[in-house]
């Protein structure tokens, strides 16, 4: 059984999903463990129709799998390999992002990014997953607030499917978020860079960022397998100015 939380009889479902996700990324089930939906639905003091109503977002999310028998398994856990090719696509795309964003923001953008700063500032970086939580979610709106900004649906739905900050919240099970502050300060930067409309300025930032969070985890990552951090990944190629 699972550590027991019993659920409130409203909005059941978003529970259940913070609730089997905060599992995930503590590992109390593990990566490639099967998901007994009975199971959960007993431990939670919920019907199993919150359950499947969570596992199918979380599929989303890309930390469950369904399978062809219609029940679920968490997802395997990343290889070295696949984080530096998930940050190789993040180096094409985010910086670039960045830059439409800095064109195109409106001034409800600027004040939300300015927003979602102060707030990632106050949340949370203790080293389970109810304590990061909050800090994983601010980030990943940043960054989709910044993507959506940029006018480029396409753009914008490709970084929400990666769900990169999801993938990345085990890495600060049991440490916490030892990056907190540096991850503060590079999106302030990223963000009074879009809020001046400063195309160059803006896509350098975030290439930074996303190039040190990189090699901050790829080196960790490295660390606890006992390996060379192997490829780290091309860098992006630089946007190419408007003609």
């Amino acid at each position: 059984m699972f550590p027991s939380t019993r659920l409130r009889k409203v909005n059941l479902a978003a529970q259940a999903y913070e609730s089997i996700r905060n599992l995930i990324l503590d590992q109390d089930i593990r990566p490639g463990d099967p998901i007994g939906i009975d199971t959960l639905a007993a431990s939670l003091g919920v019907s199993p129709t919150p359950i499947r109503e969570a596992l199918a977002r979380l599929e989303g999310d890309r930390l469950v799998v369904r399978l062809d028998s219609g029940r679920y398994r968490a997802a395997p856990e990343l290889s070295l390999k696949d984080f530096a090719d998930l940050y190789d696509v993040r180096l094409i795309m985010e910086p670039v992002a960045a830059a439409l964003a800095a064109r195109n923001r409106s001034d409800e953008t600027a004040m939300r990014l300015r927003a979602l700063v102060g707030e990632i500032a106050l949340a949370g970086r203790g080293p389970q997953s109810q304590d990061f939580a909050e800090f994983v979610e601010i980030d990943r709106v940043f960054h989709l607030t910044i993507a959506e900004a940029g006018d480029n649906s396409f753009l914008a739905s490709t970084m929400a499917q990666l769900q990169a900050n999801l993938r990345v919240g085990p890495y600060y099970r049991g440490r916490g978020v030892i990056d907190a502050e540096v991850v503060i300060g590079e999106h302030a930067l990223i963000c009074e860079a879009i809020a001046s409309r400063d195309e160059a300025a803006a896509e350098a930032a975030m290439r930074e960022h996303i190039t040190r969070a990189r090699d901050q985890l790829l080196e960790w990552m490295a660390a606890r397998e006992g390996a060379p951090p192997g490829r780290r990944g091309s860098p992006a190629p630089n946007r190419r100015e408007d003609a």
